[in-house]
């Protein structure tokens, strides 16, 4: 990133539409049919399914790996790869902007690939064998230990409802509170095994590393993959010619050589430009009048991707694999701009979250382009994809929202309910400050790693990552003074999140997804979500402030919240929770 960004240190900075429901012509169905066992290709170039078409479409799209009898069983292998990848620095609304091609040398999965799309429906079990071929760490990264273990590494199963635990020995869930010197060291494999309770919900979700000190490097070098869960009710009918997409949207931050070794190399990096599944302004065919179901995932690790097509209109219908309660919520650039407390955090979105879009292309064929428009936080708009609709048209409708699903699981958490299982209410806070703030406890003990210093020669020196609840000192994830939430099993609670900070921290929750219901004490539509971007603008002064109410079922253990800016986490924005019966 250029070392003169302001939100990079959290500096001050400078919701819902009316339903839509458009006419509904077939009985349409969620996803692709499921073909149990199959490995499929990736889908890039193929086109648009129409003889006529003559533009490439050029964006990537992982293998696809389908359950056969209730059962995915793969090894992932993680290592350095070299790849030829075109890199623009920084964000460019035009097309094509310049960009150069580049040899990087990063870790990853896959040889350097995307790594597998995994399809399941609730109820399967995902047995993975994580491998680590990576090279030993340097213990030399930084004068924080905690730092040192670059290319240890683990595996968090992004917004599953899944066991947080070891389930019996040396076969792990969705286990990710290892001290940064242990987890799965170079050379060394762990075997996961993730059962999906058969009243999960469907939606897109993914997988990536997660080890405390380590995981910004790994994460934006392209350590991810996505997982699409369908249950066996396919609730929300999509037929199958409407194609879908999984879409991976980061940025890549590149040394002069082509790497991003360590945390410190990430902050002091070129930021580029967004890519789409790897891909620098890719080109996307569509026939006109085509309906395209668009799963995107935000897994850079710190700017905001604010989706707008242009000259049309896309359908908004889930966010972090929850849909809406029975209707669409329309992005254009009227709405992508709407960022006051009712509409907040609108479509934007944060490192983490994931949106699910049915986007219908124009009847008039035609060259359109995907931006990623300005947003809180974001770098300037952007110009992410070109979209060339040609070729005959087709009659496509989009189905009608009445069709989206409520789990029952996932009805809304009335004062009721939440009365009924304990009412307990917290108020937790984040906040980044200069190590020497009243918001810390003075002097911080000398044998902790809370902060880098100065003569690591970093942008990150003196400066402390912390959490904590309301009227406490706070204290970063490594200390010993760091707060852990202990929550009944069954438990229903409310949480206030407070932000000191003018960045909007997207605030990441494993297990349980949140019932987010008010920003800044205003009540709001409410919607379901497991990454939550607080407000922005925030100071120690008058913090803004997001709550949410969340059911904590099924599963015991400990798992962890914490910011998906993901050099905030590395620094220590995070808490332990523990589900205790």
């Amino acid at each position: 990133m250029n070392k003169s960004d302001p939100y990079r240190a959290g500096a001050p900075l400078a919701a819902t539409v009316n339903p839509a429901n458009p006419k509904r012509r077939d009985v349409l169905r969620w996803s692709m049919g499921l073909s149990a066992g199959l490995i499929l290709p990736p889908l890039a170039g193929c086109g648009s399914g129409d003889s006529q078409a003559a533009t490439e479409d050029t964006l990537p799209e992982a293998t696809r790996i389908y359950a056969k009898d209730g059962l995915i069983d793969i090894e992932l292998v993680a290592a350095y790869a070299s790849n030829s990848v075109q890199f623009a620095a920084g964000a460019q609304d035009v097309y094509p902007g310049t960009s150069q091609l580049v040899n990087a040398h990063l870790r990853s999965f896959n040889s350097g690939g995307l790594a597998p799309t995994l399809y399941m429906n609730a109820g399967d079990t995902l047995r993975l064998l994580l491998k680590n071929r990576l090279p030993e760490n340097d213990p030399d990264v930084s004068s924080l230990s905690y730092l040192n273990y670059q290319n240890s590494t683990n595996l968090h199963f992004h917004g599953l409802h899944v066991d947080p635990k070891e389930i019996r020995p040396g076969v792990f869930g969705d286990y990710v509170v290892d001290t940064p010197d242990a987890g799965v060291k170079p050379g060394a494999d762990r075997q996961h095994e993730i059962a999906l309770p058969p009243h999960h919900v469907n939606g897109i979700y993914w997988y990536h590393p997660h080890l405390h000190g380590s995981t910004a490097t790994q994460v934006i070098n392209g350590m991810f993959g996505a997982i699409v869960i369908n249950t066996p009710r396919n609730d929300f009918n999509l037929n199958d010619s409407i194609r879908e997409r999984v879409i991976f949207v980061h940025r890549l931050n590149l040394s002069d050589t082509g790497t991003s070794d360590t945390l410190y190399d990430y902050v002091a990096n070129t930021n580029g430009a967004f890519m789409l599944n790897g891909a620098y302004q890719p080109t996307i065919v569509m026939r006109p009048g085509e309906i395209q179901n668009w799963h995107l995932i935000n897994s850079d690790a710190f700017y905001p991707f604010n989706p707008v097509l242009d000259e049309h209109t896309m359908w908004y219908y889930a966010r972090d694999g929850n849909t809406f309660q029975r209707h669409y919520r329309p992005i254009t650039a009227s709405t992508a701009a709407q960022t006051d407390n009712a509409h907040w955090p609108g479509s934007i979105m944060y490192p983490g979250n994931r949106d699910s879009i049915l986007v219908q292309a124009s009847k008039t064929p035609g060259t359109y382009y995907l931006r990623s428009a300005k947003a809180p936080s974001g770098m300037n708009q952007e110009i992410v994809a070109r979209i060339v609709v040609e070729g005959a048209p087709v009659e496509m409708d989009l189905p009608s929202p009445s069709q989206l699903p409520l789990y029952n699981n996932f009805l809304p958490i009335t004062d009721a309910e939440l009365a009924e299982h304990g009412g307990k209410t917290r108020a937790v806070v984040l906040a980044i400050a200069n190590k020497d703030s009243s918001l810390f406890p003075q002097p911080i003990p000398a044998d902790e790693e809370w902060f880098v210093p100065q003569a690591d020669g970093s942008s990150l020196a003196n400066t402390v990552f912390a959490t904590g609840n309301e009227g406490t000192k706070l204290a970063p994830f490594q200390s010993s003074l760091a707060a852990t939430q202990t929550v009944a099993l069954n438990a229903v609670e409310e949480w206030t999140l407070y932000n000191m900070s003018g960045y909007p921290h997207p605030f990441h929750i494993h297990i349980n997804d949140c019932y987010v219901i008010k920003v800044n004490g205003e009540d709001i539509e409410p919607y379901w979500a497991d990454t939550i971007p607080l407000a922005p603008g925030g100071t120690t002064t008058q913090p803004t402030s997001i709550t949410f109410r969340s059911r904590f079922t099924d599963f015991t253990g400990k798992f962890v919240w914490h910011c998906h800016a993901l050099d905030h986490e590395d620094m220590g924005m995070m808490e332990l929770v523990e589900v205790v019966a």
